[in-house]
């Protein structure tokens, strides 16, 4: 791991006053750990929400507040309702009731491409990638504001000549920081199970956002490529996007997370730095399945 995100992790793990602790975190550690806390500068803020399915209710959520520029994992035993809540946040679900904004505007009929050009980017457990695309055309694909996609300028080069070398420059820098410059030409069909995860942030991250949401980032992944796709997105908290991920693994959660979110039963059990919640009764209860797991996973 490079040397700039150890002082993150380090001082994340401890929890302590330690003068390793990045400026960029230090606010949430003040923190106290309960569920519904408000932060000190969320850039996303979630009241009243509900969805079920039949009689299952699979997200219940009265507040929780999300902190700008820190790593916030979303954690939970199978069923908790973590992928249901992050499609009802991005607009791939509707809910029954709630309200949130995001960057300090309410959210109003969500739509996800709507929500992208706002700056809330999310990936999913299976990725998306296009098989037949080039490697660096799927990255492309998430540039915003193309003028050239625009019907009265497509015929005209000039209009978009220069945007496009731009775009073509700035992805291929993504491809780099994510090891995949010497596949940029090849179909994205070809890459691993492992790189196509890599290649789904990097063009998550051409559509510039400011929050990117990852649904169990390290599933299906490599321990390798695992590893270095972590050290990316402490990385990116480091330079200042919000980060909110998925994960079952408690080892990638406390090493990489200033800050968890528990789920169960669609609820909030408990929220804290990932030092306090690993602790919780109330969570290894739910771990232990002591609570019945709800639906949505």
């Amino acid at each position: 791991m490079p040397d700039e995100l150890t002082p993150r992790s380090e001082g994340a793990r401890s929890g302590a006053d330690s003068e390793h602790v990045g400026t960029e975190i230090e606010p949430i550690l003040t923190v106290p750990p309960v569920v519904g806390v408000s932060k000190p500068n969320p850039i996303l803020v979630v009241d009243d929400l509900t969805r079920s399915f039949g009689g299952l209710r699979a997200v219940d959520v009265d507040h929780l507040e999300v902190e700008r520029g820190a790593v916030t994992a979303l954690i939970g035993p199978n069923g908790a309702g973590k992928t249901t809540l992050f499609n009802l946040l991005t607009g791939f679900d509707r809910p029954d009731t709630g309200r949130w904004s995001f960057d300090g505007k309410p959210v109003s009929s969500p739509s996800p491409d709507q929500l992208a050009r706002r700056g809330m980017i999310r990936t999913f457990q299976l990725t998306k990638s296009l098989a037949k695309l080039s490697v660096l055309d799927n990255v492309l694909l998430g540039a915003p504001g193309q003028i050239g996609e625009r019907l009265l300028s497509a015929p005209f080069r000039s209009r978009w000549q220069d945007q496009e070398e731009a775009n073509i420059e700035r992805a291929g820098e993504l491809l780099d920081r994510f090891n995949l410059a010497h596949m940029r030409d090849e179909l994205a069909g070809t890459l691993s199970g492992g790189q196509r995860k890599l290649l789904e942030v990097a063009r998550a991250l051409m559509a510039e956002p400011m929050m990117i949401m990852l649904d169990e980032p390290m599933a299906g992944v490599n321990p390798a490529l695992a590893q270095s796709l972590m050290r990316h997105i402490a990385q990116l908290a480091f330079e200042g996007l919000t980060v909110v991920f998925i994960e079952h693994a408690m080892d990638v959660v406390t090493g990489n997370s200033d800050w968890v979110v528990v789920l169960a039963q669609g609820s909030i059990i408990a929220e804290g730095p990932p030092w306090k919640v690993i602790h919780d009764d109330e969570v290894i209860d739910a771990y232990l399945g002591r609570r019945r797991a709800g639906a949505g996973s």
